[in-house]
């Protein structure tokens, strides 16, 4: 009997840590992609900037 009392708590504790690895990994997941959202803005960004500075140059010569 107490052998299947502790398979079973082994068992809690393993279901137990897969379910927090797989919130971690939907956060980790939520995180990468509001990253690469901001990578894209940025590079967006740095199109337009050097877009700007090619014209500033260009009406300088």
């Amino acid at each position: 009997m107490l052998l299947w009392v502790l398979l079973a708590a082994a068992l809690l504790l393993v279901v137990a840590g897969l379910a927090v690895l797989g919130r971690l990994a939907f956060r980790l997941a939520r995180e990468v992609r509001h990253l690469a959202g901001e990578i894209g803005d940025a590079t967006d960004r740095i199109g337009r900037a050097a877009a700007d500075l090619d014209d500033a140059r260009a009406g300088l010569h």
